[in-house]
């Protein structure tokens, strides 16, 4: 089963350590900015000054649970040595997700969205649990996830030219498009797509709240 409406269809690349075409994995530095437009699904070239049509999966702001972050204990790993929960993002443009973390347990989902942003719940030694952005939680390989920042957009608004809500837009997006995250503040956060550069409201995007500080 295929994760909706995280999809996008058009890449091959590994579903998990069974594949043998790892080789032609999408370099996790190259996340792609995109939108849902009707007629067809557009990768990077939505880029535009219009505002793009209607998304072709309804998303809203109902569709994305934040992590809720209170009362969560942070440690450091013992298997990775790094915190947990903590960001992460999907290497490759299809993963499998499965009910345990080995390749005996069944697939619950495949995620078909390069660059999707999760959090690193849980560890093993070769296994990372992920939460999704609807929060729902599956075990991945390792090499399936990348340790670059990025974010979705939960609503439709633009990437502006600096930290201002009356600064110019540089590009406008629909729920759902993968950004590059470089850094927020209180309000608004640094992001890159398709070598635009610019500011989003942090309460546009899932991906950029502070999760607790690891205990060692």
């Amino acid at each position: 089963m295929v994760k909706r409406p995280f999809t996008l269809t058009w890449f091959s690349c590994p579903s998990d350590l069974s594949s043998t075409s790892r080789d032609n994995a999408v370099s996790e530095k190259h996340i792609r900015f995109v939108t849902f437009l009707a007629v067809a699904q557009i990768f990077g070239a939505a880029l535009v000054n219009a505002s793009p049509a209607s998304a072709q999966e309804a998303l809203s702001p109902g569709s994305f649970k934040a992590y809720a972050a209170e009362g969560v204990e942070s440690r450091v790993s013992d298997f990775s040595g790094l915190p947990v929960p903590r960001y992460s993002s999907l290497r490759y443009d299809k993963v499998n997700g499965r009910a345990g973390p080995s390749l005996d347990y069944p697939v619950a989902w495949s995620y078909q969205r390069l660059g999707l942003p999760v959090v690193i719940v849980r560890e093993s030694q070769e296994w990372r649990k992920i939460r999704d952005p609807q929060g729902d939680e599956v075990w991945v390989h390792r090499r399936m996830l990348a340790a670059e920042r990025t974010a979705i957009t939960t609503n439709a608004g633009s990437i502006r030219r600096s930290a201002e809500s009356r600064s110019a837009a540089v590009a406008r997006f629909e729920a759902g498009a993968v950004l590059q995250l470089a850094g927020c503040d209180a309000a608004w956060c640094r992001v890159e797509a398709e070598g635009r550069k610019g500011f989003v409201l942090k309460s546009e995007v899932w991906g950029a709240d502070d999760l607790p500080a690891a205990r060692k």
